[in-house]
């Protein structure tokens, strides 16, 4: 629709060949993957892991939250095609709950409980990273790392080059702050309260 190709274009800052490019990679992905057929029970069984889900109230710039648990994605327990078609509903939920006007999302990662061992995907993180740069190109506007423990940081130096200039949307919090800078005591998460 028009409204995709003017993101793709403004995105690439107007250079057509590049939003293109970047537009038929998304197009091809889309078709391959279909996450726009991807149905709650699809997803169910990973799902109800608690891993992750869209929170049910924006944060206080208006921004649909997805909230991911790091303690519970633990590395193997189901198929990588599998979490990346719950990664990519929970992101396509929360595009569809903007509000008139807007246009990104903000991912709150809790790493709260995070072990190197059991929790540190790379190869979904790998997939993170090039969903929201090639098939939801600026659809974040910023990530938040809550309470990252010391062993995030080996992880964080690996996927942190991944990312390139994007890693500038990677902010460390803590839970206070998340709950004074982020959200309302009516809206902030529970996972926060």
């Amino acid at each position: 629709d028009e409204d995709t190709l003017k993101w793709y274009l403004r995105d690439r800052y107007f250079d057509v060949e590049e939003a293109e490019q970047k537009l038929r990679s998304m197009l091809k992905w889309r078709k391959a993957f279909q996450p726009q057929a991807t149905t709650p029970d699809m997803v169910a069984r990973e799902m109800a892991s608690g891993k992750a889900y869209v929170h049910t109230a924006p944060d206080k710039y208006g921004r649909p939250a997805i909230v991911i648990r790091t303690k519970k994605h633990v590395t193997g327990e189901y198929p990588i095609d599998g979490s990346k078609r719950l990664a990519a509903y929970l992101i396509d939920t929360a595009i569809s709950r903007l509000p008139p006007g807007g246009e990104q999302i903000v991912g709150i990662f809790d790493l709260r409980g995070f072990t190197f061992s059991a929790n540190a995907d790379f190869a979904f993180a790998a997939f993170m990273v090039e969903a929201f740069f090639e098939y939801y190109p600026r659809r974040v506007s910023q990530v938040l790392f809550v309470d990252a423990p010391w062993v995030f940081f080996p992880a964080w130096e690996v996927i942190k080059p991944l990312m390139r200039k994007y890693a500038a949307l990677v902010r460390f919090v803590s839970v206070d702050e998340l709950r004074r800078e982020f959200f309302t005591r009516e809206t902030l998460p529970d996972d926060f309260k």
